[in-house]
């Protein structure tokens, strides 16, 4: 099973997979997290399965995911195809949505206690349909912040954990951050959003549309060759875009939250795979910012996938 997301972030030219730095973090606390994991359906709304009633003539397709403290709140109708996911921090603490999706019939309370169990995550893995795929879902939103992205997702049933690491060092899926939710094979029907600019991800760069700044829905499009994602930073002070990252990178390895680094994670969209778009709404307060795509261990950020720029 993935940890979560892949984020690479990492100081100066040499990023690190977070996504092996959390299997480090996250091991000694495995079997905790399934013990606290086990009680944590009251913290889902009944509508974070909506298989169990028919599917409506005209589905909205919305998923909402609120994090807390350490646990999410999970709602809304998602339908095979086009989805509107709005994640929003509702905590103290950044907050990550790392989604899985698990093979048919497989529960949560399976995974649960396939994590309690002595090989822990290679047991938790076998219920994980992909266990490498990568999402087009919200990416770790700030205290206080929220992010929509409209994408595309199939029909299934899904894991959402966050991973990174609390206060005491301890991993908030340890905490009972973990929940799940189904998407009903009834195709979707809604329609993508109207667009304000696009963003383009190339393998050798980011362009962002005029107006970016200012905030609204883009269409973010990625025409290279290999997976790239987007993800948005406020940062303290200009040109401190590879430091903060850095910073990140290394919270996971100290088991520090991510929140003691000189910045805030404002969202962006995970795993776009080559050739696909989705739909980012974000809404940015005045500051410096930083934007980055964190795929490939590294070689995106290496290749130019990253830039600043400020709103006023």
């Amino acid at each position: 099973m993935r940890p979560g997301r892949r984020v690479r972030h990492g100081p100066a030219m040499e990023l690190t997979s977070v996504c092996s730095l959390r299997r480090v973090a996250a091991a000694a606390a495995l079997a905790i997290a399934a013990v606290v994991a086990a009680g944590c359906g009251s913290n889902h709304d009944a509508a974070s399965n909506p298989s169990s009633s028919a599917p409506a003539a005209h589905p909205t397709s919305t998923l909402d995911v609120q994090a807390l403290d350490y646990s999410y709140r999970i709602s809304g109708s998602p339908h095979a195809g086009l989805i509107s996911m709005t994640f929003s921090n509702h905590g103290k603490y950044a907050h990550e949505m790392g989604v899985s999706k698990l093979k048919p019939g497989a529960t949560l309370a399976q995974v649960t206690a396939a994590l309690a169990a002595p090989d822990g995550e290679e047991a938790a893995t076998k219920l994980i349909d992909d266990p490498d795929a990568e999402y087009p879902v919200p990416s770790i939103v700030g205290p206080g912040l929220s992010v929509t992205v409209v994408s595309h997702l199939d029909a299934g049933h899904y894991v959402v954990v966050c991973f990174l690491p609390g206060p005491d060092g301890m991993p908030h899926v340890a905490m009972g951050m973990i929940g799940e939710f189904t998407v009903d094979p009834a195709p979707s029907t809604l329609q993508p959003p109207h667009a304000d600019g696009t963003v383009v991800l190339t393998d050798a760069g980011i362009t962002l549309p005029a107006g970016f700044a200012s905030g609204g829905t883009f269409a973010v499009r990625n025409t290279g060759t290999s997976e790239h994602d987007f993800s948005v930073a406020r940062l303290k002070t200009a040109g401190t875009l590879e430091q903060y990252f850095g910073c990140v990178s290394g919270s996971f390895e100290k088991s520090t939250p991510v929140d003691s680094c000189p910045g805030t994670l404002a969202g962006g969209v995970e795993g776009l795979d080559p050739g696909a778009t989705a739909y980012v709404t974000m809404h940015l307060a005045s500051g410096q910012y930083g934007y980055v795509s964190t795929a490939g261990d590294g070689k995106d950020f290496a290749a130019g996938l990253h830039g600043e720029f400020a709103v006023a």
